[in-house]
């Protein structure tokens, strides 16, 4: 918008304190923030058209993701329950080589157990990342 000061520029002496100089200074003054307001309101619409794309396009890409580290959650609380149960039988083994087998597997199981919690996790980041590139590839 170009400058109009000069429009506006008040003299000492010779500009009149008298709505005859005021009103359409005012006036304009008026027009042009009314017209950066109709501005205002059309690219209000278009963020709010892209926030709505980029909103649908998170649940699209989100919710899969979602369901699958939900099931790999599942998965781990299965195996956290067999280990739980594995555990409550140590006290009943009457062998030392009983004893030792039964330590064996609840250690191969809880590394089996933290090894598909951090696939898990790393799969989640990895496709979080792919959702924020998309994100901002998009705005």
């Amino acid at each position: 918008m170009p400058v109009r000061f000069p429009a506006y520029r008040m003299r000492d002496g010779i500009t009149p304190l008298a709505e005859d100089y005021f009103n359409p200074v005012l006036a304009d003054i008026d027009a042009r923030i009314a017209q950066l307001e109709d501005q205002r309101a059309s690219l209000q619409g278009v963020i709010d058209d892209l926030t709505a794309f980029g909103l649908q396009r998170i649940d699209v890409l989100v919710g899969p993701a979602i369901a699958q580290t939900q099931a790999t959650l599942d998965a781990l609380q299965e195996l956290r329950a067999d280990l739980e149960a594995a555990i409550g039988n140590v006290g009943n083994l009457a062998t030392q080589a009983q004893l030792d087998a039964a330590i064996a597997t609840e250690q191969a199981a809880r590394q089996a157990a933290i090894a598909a919690e951090q696939t898990a996790r790393q799969a989640l980041a990895d496709r979080i990342s792919t959702i924020e590139t998309l994100v901002f590839a998009a705005l």
